[in-house]
Parts: C-alpha cells; structure tokens; sequence
C-alpha cells in the first residue's frame, strides 16, 4: 500500500510517529535489543574474518581493511576495543576451530537479529505465529545474509573506485577525475544500507502478507539518521570526548555500547515509520500512537491495521 510522499513531511505524520514511539517505548527497547548486540557483536565479526579465510584463503588483508572501514563509522577506542579482542580469538585458535566454529558464531550471532523480531513484532502490531525453527531459520539466514552484504559494502569502499575506473573505461567512458567514481561509490553504498534496511523489516516481523519493498520511508529514515548519528557521535568524541578520562579503560566499552543503542533506535524509528505509514496506508492513522489495547478495541468497529486488510483480501481471493 502507498501513500503520497508529501503526507510523510506533515506536522500530523511527525506527531503521529513521535505518540507510537512513546507508545511503544522504543527508547527502553533499544536499550533491549542493543544488550543483544552485544553479544551479536563479535561473533559476527569472527564469522566475517572467518568466511574471508575459507573463500581468500587469507584474512589476513580483509581484517585489517574490515577494521579501516570499522574506523569511519564507529569510534576509534571502540574500534581499538575490536581490533585487539578478536586479534585475542584468532591468535588463540587454530585454523581449523576457526573453520569448524564458524557456523557456532554464525548461530550466535543471530541472536541480535532475534531481538529485533521480537521488538519489531510489537511495533507492526503483530502477533508472532511462525514456528519456532522457522523464524530461527529466518534470524540465521537474514545474519547470513548481511554478513555478505557488509563483505560487499567492505569491498566497494576499498575497491569500488577502482573497479568503476576500470569499467567505465572498457565501456569507452573514460575519467581521471577521482569524484565520479568516489560519487558513484557512495550511492552503490547508498543502496546497500537501503536493502539491508529493507530486508531487515520485510523478513524479522511476521507480517501476514510478505511485501518486499527496497524503499520505504522507515528504512530511508533509519539510514539517513544512522549515518547522521555516527558521523556526529565521532565528532563528538573528536572534540568532546571525557569518557577515556572518566572511565578509564572501560571508556571504549561504554562508547561501543552506546554507539550500538543509537544503531538499535535508528533501527526502531525507521520501523515506527513504516508501522504508521501502513495503518494511514489501511486508513487507520487516528490509531498511531494508541495503546495496543486502545487499538485492538477501536479495529473491531473501525477497521483493520495494513496486515490484516491484506490478510482479508487474501482470503477472498
């Protein structure tokens, strides 16, 4: 279902956004799902090193590329935090641990994918009804899944220039100039976040009728203010940062877990959107921002939310 653009830009969507957010308390829910990206965290990051070993042969480049790019958007202590435990894992483990293990991290770190199923879940409004092994199947894959697709935003960032340089010049376009390629780099980097994104609220909450759709406002919104929220958290602590002086060494610690909190609500806001989007979309916007029970009881006289209208016009088909 579609909605003009515009309406997206009014006073009553933003107010109608801001009352389902506090409706929802997303704010303690991030808190929830960024405890679990935690322990996400570094698993996920094993089995990326550990999947650059078995198809490179060597991971030895890619980690240290994988920690360049860590370095332009998480900030540095947390970086350093990174960098020198999972140096720790590896250094401590033979290749083949390594090899047999991964599937074990793969497992592991889908658990931060499952908390936001849980959380998106009662953002959508939607009752969780797939099997367990089912939407198990559906966290490991979709981690799978964008765990390569951070392999291929790593390579674009290190070697995108390059290989469009390259490209351009075998179809007869051919440029010195570095910012076509470095522009062009950006926006393949654009979409990426935005598939991702789309991914992570098409396929984690169980939606009654599966939609793919690669732009929604929710996902536009959640990449537009993580990247805002990164980049100004790094500023910050360029400028600013007491956290090392306060805390000591376990500053970078508490910067990590603060930067994957504003990485979870980016998450959430975008899935909010998209939650209030649905129900204008179903022509239920008077219930943004509703208690749950306040809307269970107004969709028995005055219709249904965006999933159950689709279920419905699935069964009269």
């Amino acid at each position: 279902m579609k909605v003009g653009i515009k309406r997206f830009f009014k006073k009553d969507f933003l107010k109608k956004v801001y009352d389902e957010a506090m409706s929802e308390d997303i704010v303690s829910n991030a808190a929830q799902v960024a405890f679990y990206f935690v322990f996400a965290l570094f698993p996920l990051l094993l089995f990326l090193l550990t999947l650059f070993g078995l198809i490179l042969g060597s991971a030895e480049n890619m980690r240290q590329e994988l920690f360049a790019y860590l370095a332009q958007i998480i900030p540095a202590s947390a970086v350093t935090l990174i960098e020198q435990t999972l140096n720790e894992v590896v250094q401590g483990s033979s290749g083949g641990k390594l090899t047999f293990g991964f599937l074990l991290a793969l497992w592991s770190a889908s658990a931060g994918i499952d908390s936001l199923r849980i959380v998106l879940n009662d953002t959508y409004d939607l009752e969780e009804k797939r099997a367990w092994w089912k939407y198990k199947l559906t966290c490991v894959l979709l981690t799978l899944g964008l765990t390569i697709l951070i392999s291929v935003i790593i390579g674009i960032v290190f070697y995108g220039s390059h290989l469009l340089t390259t490209t351009l010049a075998a179809a007869g376009l051919e440029t010195t100039a570095p910012y076509v390629a470095n522009a062009l780099s950006f926006l393949l980097i654009l979409a990426a976040l935005l598939f991702a994104f789309a991914c992570i609220y098409a396929f984690v909450p169980d939606h009654s009728k599966f939609t793919f759709r690669w732009i929604t406002p929710g996902a536009v919104a959640a990449v537009v203010l993580w990247l805002a929220f990164s980049f100004g958290f790094r500023i910050y602590l360029a400028y600013f940062d007491s956290y090392a002086k306060t805390y000591g060494s376990l500053g970078a610690i508490i910067i990590l877990l603060l930067w994957l909190y504003l990485t979870a609500l980016v998450i959430l806001i975008g899935g909010v959107i998209n939650s209030v989007a649905d129900k204008i979309a179903a022509g239920k916007g008077h219930e943004a921002g509703k208690p749950d029970s306040q809307q269970s009881a107004m969709s028995d006289d005055d219709g249904e939310t965006a999933d159950q209208a689709d279920e419905k016009e699935t069964d009269k088909k």
